[in-house]
């Protein structure tokens, strides 16, 4: 009888062993998770230059004129531009991170019912159409179109009041609201 029990002790802690009689575990991650939290980083790390810029210009005031607002995001431009002289494509929409988000935002409009489509191509007016580049101010003449509420909770957050996402022809943009300045440009990026 002893020797029974110790055979079956012996099975069970084999059995209960880590790593044995199981097929090993792997965890599954979300594959655009490290690219977005690079790009998170990335975001962070320019607003920080923004803001310490921002900083030494004093608080902005909503009660100025026009014009004086106007001017404080002129000289907020050229002082991101100064401290970014070097800044490129690429910079925060690493090549990683704009695959993925390449490949959302054309899956989300491929999932465009026809309507849709016909209400986006009559809307294509609104669109601008020149081609963006970085570290360069946003035309003046051009609008601001309405982006996608369809395709906003795709892409990784941004902090609201300083950052937003922009199409232009087919080019997704990263824009600094105050500035008014392209920040980075994903090409081909929109259908």
């Amino acid at each position: 009888m002893s020797h029974l029990i110790r055979f079956s002790l012996a099975a069970l802690l084999v059995a209960t062993a880590p790593g044995c009689g199981k097929e090993p575990y792997e965890e599954r991650t979300d594959p655009t998770a490290a690219p977005f939290a690079e790009f998170g980083k990335r975001v962070g790390e320019y607003v920080r230059l923004r803001d310490s810029l921002a900083e030494k210009m004093g608080p902005l005031d909503q009660t100025k004129s026009q014009a004086e607002i106007a001017a404080r995001a002129t000289t907020l431009a050229t002082l991101i531009q100064r401290a970014r002289d070097s800044a490129k494509q690429g910079d925060i929409f690493t090549p990683e991170v704009a695959a993925i988000i390449s490949t959302l935002i054309k899956s989300e409009y491929s999932r465009r019912s026809d309507s849709v489509i016909e209400q986006r191509d009559d809307a294509q007016e609104e669109v601008p159409s020149f081609v963006p580049a970085v570290n360069v101010l946003y035309p003046t003449t051009y609008p601001l179109a309405t982006f996608p509420a369809t395709l906003l909770p795709l892409l990784p957050p941004l902090p609201t009041d300083k950052l937003e996402y922009r199409i232009v022809t087919h080019y997704l943009i990263l824009r600094d609201v105050e500035a008014n300045l392209i920040i980075d440009v994903m090409p081909n990026a929109v259908p």
